[in-house]
């Protein structure tokens, strides 16, 4: 009998032979419905006292176990008394999140627990992704309870994305650092708090070869396929400026700029420092010219956020100096869950850029989401 051949629509097909000699076609069960989600503690549970000082708390390995979809990071802050929250805590609480590959290649980085707050919020991985609208997210300052997610899976309806975590001797490493209590509060605590970290795996099984006697499709589709977040950082001027995107060479997925100021605080939404009408361009051809107000209905139509009665900066609402921009809304018009048709191909020669006319001088740092495939990531 011939040996099954994987075809591109994540199935398998066999020939057997029969008395007509006709043959008959058997199926392979896909990945998601062969395996299991399995959810287990990393291994990790620290507590430390916030300092003045940052506290690097190191690499820490991941076990192995199946295939890796998402780090859940869940951060209590306890014992704390008085003192005033800074423009991005409390999720600033945390700092330098860095993913690394067994080989030590980054898949993820975020320079403080804020940049992950905004990949999970507007990354599209679930549909309820602001962790302030989690029903045990509290911020009583300056203690505080608040889970945050390093994602690895890429479309949980059949497990693109998830990688291979099936080598002790060859882990995932994850870094963290507790940030000083400076960065923290823009009014110190009279006494500052303990600070616990709890790190939870989210996986998949490994399926067996065959189930119900029928073969199963053992690894997620156009495994090894990965996705990357990671922050660049550009200089703003008062005026025209044109800024030329470098994270290219990929397909981008996905967004997510802030605009600061000179004293690094996000700029706010409801002035005229953002620019009226923003254009990007892809090798010098302007491809989206999208007004202020536009931009930020966009943002509602995609996400849900910002309705006329919620405020900035609480559960479900927009964000101060926060626009994202995605290529992952194409399935149903929502960002996440998508097709991968709206993804953006580019190549290292890319010229990928915004331009506008600023308001304040300061910084745009673009949290950009690309996705280095591994074969056949599209549905169709």
């Amino acid at each position: 009998m011939p040996s099954p051949t994987m075809t591109a629509g994540g199935t398998a097909q066999a020939t057997q032979g029969k008395a007509a000699g006709t043959a008959a076609t058997v199926a392979v069960k896909p990945f998601y419905r062969a395996s299991m989600e399995h959810r287990e503690s990393a291994g990790i549970d620290v507590s430390r006292l916030q300092t003045t000082s940052d506290q690097d708390l190191g690499a820490f390995p991941i076990p192995a176990y199946g295939y890796i979809r998402s780090l859940v990071i869940w951060v209590s802050v306890t014992g704390g008394v008085a003192g005033t929250f800074a423009a991005d805590a409390p999720f600033n609480v945390l700092k330098n999140v860095v993913l690394q590959e067994p080989n030590g290649a980054t898949i993820f980085q975020a320079n403080n627990g804020y940049d992950l707050f905004l990949v999970d919020k507007y990354g599209g991985y679930r549909p309820n992704g602001d962790p302030r609208a989690y029903p045990f997210f509290t911020s009583a300052v300056p203690n505080t309870t608040f889970a945050l997610r390093v994602p690895l899976e890429l479309r949980g309806r059949d497990g693109l994305g998830a990688l291979p975590n099936q080598n002790s001797a060859a882990a995932f490493q994850l870094r963290m650092t507790i940030a000083a209590s400076t960065t923290v509060y823009s009014v110190a605590p009279t006494t500052l708090p303990n600070v616990r970290i709890r790190v939870f795996a989210e996986e998949y099984d490994q399926p067996s070869p065959t189930s119900d006697g029928t073969p199963n499709q053992t690894t997620p589709p156009a495994m090894n396929t990965t996705q990357y977040w990671s922050p660049q950082t550009f200089p703003v001027n008062v005026g025209n400026n044109t800024i030329r995107f470098t994270r290219v060479g990929n397909y981008i997925r996905n967004l997510v700029l802030e605009y600061r100021d000179t004293t690094g605080a996000r700029v706010l939404n409801n002035t005229t420092n953002w620019p009226d009408v923003v254009q990007l361009f892809l090798d010098t051809r302007p491809f989206d010219t999208i007004q202020r107000d536009i931009w930020q209905n966009q943002m509602f139509e995609r996400y849900g956020y910002g309705g006329r009665a919620l405020a900035v900066n609480t559960a479900i609402g927009l964000d101060d100096g926060i626009w994202p921009y995605d290529f992952c809304h194409e399935f149903d018009g929502q960002v996440g869950m998508e097709l991968n048709d709206g993804w953006l191909p580019t190549l290292s020669s890319t010229r990928l850029e915004i331009q506008g006319t600023f308001g304040v001088a300061g910084t745009l740092t673009v949290l950009t989401n690309d996705v280095s495939v591994a074969g056949n990531v599209f549905m169709a």
